[in-house]
């Protein structure tokens, strides 16, 4: 094992001395009328590994390269050793394919065959390639040596890139070394001339990775904020900035707030003030309920709602009350009910009579299902929320969106850390109440309570296995579901199982046998005028299509939008400076498909910007009809989520969208 770690670090240390040579550069052209091609996107398709691994090594380098990037979805550890020996094509492009398959199986065999590659190289593209790949695979003795290896030349911009990417993806899988916070922070974030895309990774590892210390660097911080223009880099900067916890961070912060024009900006600035005391940042949340921007409002509710006080709980309920927009509204009344102490029942009952009021009242049923949640935050409101899921007579029809909200909140009140303080000397009798109205969840055969209910009885703190000592009810439901089209709750209910009968985990195979065919005639028209419009109920977004990295995925939403499944289908999810997301057939974002989609992943296409679309998934290979738009840069998504479309006109509207918009239709061009 020594001699295995000395030699990792030993091609990372020699790397910068290696001069780039000349590689095979080819005419590597993915032409999707070659019927080689479609084949070998057919085999993709169908996961068909041994066809695959037979075009590895065939004498046209634009097959290999489709076949290798074939498995960065595929994702198949018998490919290891083949993709392994592709390692040494005569192609740079092969190669680079080669190592992205390599990561994406996410096998650490591949690790030490990476890392000998990568010395062996001259190819900084492919060098860069790899280094990411051990970021998707390696070990923490990889990301170590990584980590501390001195730092390459400025000028090599693309290795540097990639090294700044694997440190960031080794810390999204939760490895993270002090070493590697340091090397980004002196090599990349310190360094004035290095490139703006591994900034722009730096930045991100910064933001998004959790428990890392930047106290001692809040110079560093402060002067990139100060002196970033692009909103791309800065929305992650204001982030890191806020993780040093100091007053000089929080100065800088507010001063530059008030000069933001991008929102997006706004939100993050938000959500970082939960790094400081709530006092000295209340002011600008409170002024922040006011923006003209109602991204900005609603993440300043969220901000009250995670990080308020009891003392101003009943200033978020006069400021909701009065507020006009009803997302803010009910998430600054769920603020109230969150933050008041349980030492104040009656307090939170008239507060919770009001909002049922109110509940009452309105009209729109996204407004119903967000007051359901809020009620949540109250144990003693679950008379009534079961009241709502499940009403006193049978004619009652109750939309699905009330029925998973309802359940949410069920659940939410339940795992309450003052659930029991709450109820007092009414738990017991209450607790078997709930108990009934958890297990009539499962038993309703709404696949959305289902999983629900199933995610909360894996919660081992609250000891579910004594209260529901036969999993036999939920094998009951799990054998009513219809497949693909409820995978998700299929697969959520077993683990439920398998934690009630106290049996490990097994891996998930989500491959269905009703997936979508890809229509080749159908993505030969779409070939040169591959276009779509979106029509919604606040404006037009035209998309282009990407038939080249992801023609199943191109084939299900065109066939999906030609139907008119699409239309009048609303926007149901919607999250500040990240995605909107809609083609739910249920509303909530529980509704499968009967047929599925195989995930596509590419290194060609990233979530580096705003305006990529993608399919909603609930585990690889699941995808069907719901699909996202991101509002900005969400790297972290990258090979997780099948990339179709870019947004080319209308990003104006995707950021004036809010939940319960609806698409009118979807012309293809």
């Amino acid at each position: 094992m020594k001699y295995i770690i000395s030699s990792i670090a030993l091609l990372f240390l020699l790397l910068s001395c290696k001069k780039d040579s000349n590689n095979v550069k080819s005419s590597i052209e993915v032409n999707l009328e070659d019927a080689v091609i479609q084949q070998i996107f057919n085999f993709q398709n169908k996961r068909n590994t041994n066809a695959l691994l037979s075009y590895l090594t065939v004498e046209n380098p634009t097959h290999r390269y489709l076949a290798a990037m074939a498995f960065g979805s595929v994702q198949d550890t018998l490919a290891i050793k083949d993709l392994v020996n592709l390692l040494k094509d005569d192609y740079e492009e092969v190669r680079y394919a080669a190592a992205y398959a390599l990561g994406q199986i996410k096998n650490t065999k591949a690790a030490l065959p990476l890392a000998n590659a990568f010395g062996e190289d001259t190819s900084r593209l492919v060098q860069a390639g790899i280094l990411e790949a051990i970021g998707r695979c390696g070990t923490e003795d990889h990301l170590k040596y990584l980590s501390v290896t001195r730092p390459y030349p400025i000028q090599d911009s693309i290795l540097l890139e990639g090294q700044a990417t694997a440190i960031y993806r080794f810390a999204l899988r939760g490895f993270v070394h002090k070493e590697g916070t340091t090397k980004i922070m002196n090599d990349f974030m310190a360094n004035s001339l290095m490139s703006s895309k591994a900034r722009f990774i730096a930045a991100n590892y910064l933001a998004r990775t959790k428990g890392i210390n930047l106290s001692g660097y809040e110079n560093v911080l402060i002067n990139n904020v100060s002196e970033e223009k692009n909103p791309n880099t800065l929305m992650f900067l204001v982030t890191a900035l806020a993780k040093s916890k100091t007053q000089r961070a929080l100065k800088t912060l507010k001063n530059i707030y008030p000069n933001q024009k991008d929102y997006r900006i706004k939100c993050n600035i938000l959500r970082s003030l939960k790094y400081f005391a709530y006092d000295s940042v209340k002011t600008v949340v409170f002024d922040a309920l006011q923006d003209t921007n109602l991204h900005v409002k609603v993440t300043a509710a969220e901000y009250l709602y995670h990080n308020g006080t009891d003392l101003d709980a009943g200033k978020y309920y006069t400021l909701g009350t009065k507020h006009q927009n009803w997302q803010v509204r009910t998430k600054l009344l769920g603020a109230v009910l969150h933050n008041l102490s349980y030492l104040k029942p009656k307090t939170k009952a008239f507060y919770s009579a009001n909002m049922i009021a109110l509940y009452k009242k309105s009209e729109n049923i996204y407004e119903q299902a967000a007051l359901l949640k809020a009620l949540g935050n109250s144990s003693w409101n679950y008379r009534f929320i079961s009241n709502a899921i499940f009403p006193a007579t049978d004619t009652t029809n109750i939309p699905e969106v009330i029925r998973s909200s309802g359940t949410e909140a069920l659940v939410l009140l339940r795992e309450s850390p003052y659930y029991a303080k709450e109820l007092g000397l009414s738990r017991a009798r209450i607790n078997a109440e709930i108990n009934v109205l958890l297990k009539r969840c499962i038993d309703e055969g709404d696949p959305a309570m289902q999983a629900i209910v199933a995610n909360l009885l894996t919660n081992e703190e609250m000891d579910f296995k004594a209260i529901f000592t036969d999993a036999q009810f939920l094998k009951e439901a799990q054998s009513k579901l219809s497949l693909p089209r409820n995978i998700e709750t299929h697969n959520i209910l077993q683990k439920a199982i398998n934690f009630i009968e106290g049996r490990p985990n097994a891996p998930i195979n989500n491959q269905s046998s009703s997936f979508t065919e890809i229509d080749w005639p159908l993505i030969r028209v779409l070939k040169d005028n591959h276009k779509i419009t979106i029509r919604t109920s606040k404006g037009i977004i035209k998309l282009k299509l990407q038939p080249e990295v992801a023609p199943a995925t191109v084939t299900q939403f065109v066939h999906l939008a030609k139907a008119k499944y699409y239309d009048n289908k609303p926007f149901h999810r919607v999250v500040p400076n990240f995605v909107v997301q809609g083609g739910c057939s249920r509303g909530d974002g529980w509704s499968g498909f009967d047929v599925t989609v195989v995930s596509e992943f590419s290194n060609a296409v990233r979530y580096h910007d705003e305006g990529w679309v993608g399919m909603a998934s609930a585990g690889k290979d699941t995808e069907s009809a719901q699909f996202f738009i991101t509002h900005a840069p969400t790297p972290h998504l990258d090979d997780n989520y099948t990339i179709f479309a870019k947004v080319i006109e209308g990003m104006n509207v995707v950021h004036q969208l809010q939940v319960g918009d609806k698409i009118i239709s979807i012309d293809i061009n």
